[in-house]
């Protein structure tokens, strides 16, 4: 059995920072006070620690448990609104070929799908619904599961394992996302792991390093994630340098595009980047 676990924005839908406004909203009406911050710190980043990290850029402090759940509410009373001025400028869509990539997905009867988001579940669903996709995810890793990513993902994990009634091993769980902190949560778990690039909110150089086993323009090209997810076999055509399978004959490939060190090479094959000899990737 396998497990794809999709994150939501830059991935299942390329709506740019949808979500950031309303949190901004929200801490200036509870602190009364605008937020300074940086978008950079946002992206990619767990609700739950995007919070604090908001409200502490307005109020200069962290924010207390009561707090956090404040802006929690108040976020998800103001979410709505930005989902509809998105909708009137036609600025919300779902990434390119996603719905018939899971429908492709749903035809296999041990593929199973969850969410690995950092949104908070009540976020996930308002901003997948307009697309009609939130009715292909009943489980999911959440942003209020916890800060870090790596937490996050085993979180969506644990809850899979319960909702279909299967205990996942690490090399049967497929993390699909859009960011070098997507693929760094999956190989710290030692999931597999293959990015969409079509949204383009990834820092591009850090995306490359992180070396995720597949990297896509968007969900169009289902024959390279389909081989990644090991459900087709390598047909003539699909373009080496796409997708880099662990102790496959064509890591070179990487190798060559990239020119990283040896060392760098070696995270095809761990699980924690602190196990390479220098302890990070950049």
């Amino acid at each position: 059995m396998k497990l794809v676990l999709f994150d939501i924005d830059g991935t299942l839908l390329n709506t740019g920072a949808f979500g950031v406004p309303s949190l901004a909203k929200a801490v200036e009406n509870i602190t009364g006070k605008t937020p300074k911050y940086d978008l950079n710190e946002l992206i990619g980043v767990s609700d739950k620690k995007n919070f604090a990290y908001m409200y502490k850029c307005a109020a200069g402090k962290a924010p207390t448990a009561k707090q956090l759940k404040e802006v929690k509410e108040e976020y998800l009373k103001l979410l709505p609104e930005e989902l509809e001025s998105l909708q009137k400028s036609k600025k919300y869509k779902a990434a390119s070929g996603v719905e018939d990539f899971i429908k492709t997905l749903l035809k296999y009867p041990d593929v199973k799908l969850g969410l690995a988001t950092g949104n908070v579940e009540e976020a996930a669903k308002i901003k997948l619904e307009p697309a009609g996709l939130a009715k292909y995810f009943v489980t999911g890793g959440f942003g209020w599961d916890a800060e870090k990513r790596p937490q996050l993902l085993a979180a969506a994990v644990k809850r899979a394992g319960k909702e279909f009634k299967h205990a996942f091993k690490p090399e049967e769980v497929f993390v699909i996302g859009d960011t070098h902190l997507d693929v760094m949560a999956a190989k710290e778990n030692g999931y597999h792991s293959a990015v969409v690039k079509e949204a383009g909110l990834a820092d591009k150089e850090r995306l490359l390093r992180a070396a995720a086993e597949a990297e896509v323009e968007d969900f169009k090209d289902q024959e390279v994630l389909l081989v990644w997810l090991d459900l087709k076999q390598d047909p003539k055509g699909v373009e080496k340098g796409s997708y880099i399978m662990p102790a496959s004959a064509i890591e070179h490939v990487f190798f060559s595009r990239t020119g990283i060190d040896e060392q760098r090479l070696k995270m095809f094959r761990i699980k924690k980047y602190s196990d390479l000899e220098s302890g990070k990737i950049w």
